[in-house]
C-alpha cells in the first residue's frame, strides 16, 4: 500500500506538471490559457442554446460519449484513489459502493468510445511520417503529431482497459487464494493508475487539439 500510494502521489505529480508546462508552452502565458479555456466553455453554452447549428448525429453521439466516459472516470478515480492517496486505506463504505456501482458504466461507455472512436482514430500514412521523423531525430510538426498522440492515447486507454477489467472480475471468483487476490488487487490498482494517467493526459490533447483547429 505505501509503495503504491508513493508510486500514485508521484506520478500524478508528475503528469500536473507536464500539462501546465505544456499549456504554458503551447499558449505562451496562463492568461492565455484561461481565455482559451473560457472562450470553449461560451461556444459549448452558445451551442446548447441553439446559437450554433446542431451538429451531424454521429458526432454529436461521439462528443457525449467521451464527455459520459471522462466523467465516469473521474469519478471512479476520486472514489478509488482519494482513500489510499490521502488516508492510505482501501476502499471502503460508501466510497466502494460508489465505485462498484459507476465501473459497468464505464466499461460500457469504453465499449461505445471504441465503436465511435476506432475508425476516426485508426493510424495511417501520416502517422508513419510522424514515426519516421521521431526515429531520424527530426522535428514533427504540431498538428500531425498531436494527432498521432491522440490516438496513442485513445489505443493505449482501450489496452489498459482490459487488465483493468480483468483483474477485478478474477478478483470475484475464489480460485487464486488469498495472495493471488492481493495479488489481483494490486494490479488492478497499478492499471488503473496507468489508465488514469493515459486517459488526463488524451483529455488534455483533445483540449488542446480542438482549441487548436478553432
Amino acid at each position: 500500500m505505501t509503495a503504491f500510494r508513493i508510486i500514485a502521489a508521484l506520478a500524478l505529480i508528475g503528469l500536473a506538471a507536464w500539462i501546465a508546462r505544456d499549456l504554458l508552452r503551447r499558449m505562451h502565458s496562463w492568461k492565455a490559457a484561461w481565455q482559451l479555456l473560457h472562450r470553449e466553455v461560451s461556444a459549448s453554452r452558445a451551442a446548447r442554446h441553439g446559437g450554433t447549428a446542431p451538429a451531424p448525429l454521429k458526432d454529436a453521439l461521439r462528443r457525449i460519449i467521451y464527455v459520459f466516459a471522462g466523467a465516469f472516470l473521474i469519478l471512479l478515480a476520486l472514489s478509488g484513489f482519494a482513500p489510499v492517496l490521502l488516508m492510505g486505506a482501501h476502499v471502503s463504505g460508501m466510497l466502494l459502493v460508489l465505485h462498484v456501482t459507476i465501473a459497468p458504466l464505464f466499461a460500457l461507455s469504453l465499449c461505445a468510445l471504441a465503436l465511435f472512436w476506432a475508425h476516426r482514430l485508426r493510424f495511417n500514412r501520416s502517422d508513419l511520417q510522424v514515426v519516421r521523423d521521431i526515429r531520424h531525430h527530426a522535428t514533427p510538426e504540431e498538428e500531425p503529431l498531436t494527432r498521432f498522440m491522440l490516438k496513442c492515447g485513445f489505443w493505449t486507454i482501450l489496452l489498459l482497459s482490459l487488465p483493468l477489467m480483468l483483474t477485478i472480475i478474477l478478483s470475484l471468483f475464489p480460485i487464486f487464494g488469498t495472495e493471488g487476490e492481493a495479488m489481483l488487487i494490486r494490479l488492478h490498482g497499478y492499471s488503473a493508475l496507468l489508465l488514469l494517467l493515459a486517459a488526463v493526459a488524451e483529455i488534455h490533447l483533445t483540449f488542446v487539439f480542438m482549441a487548436r483547429k478553432e
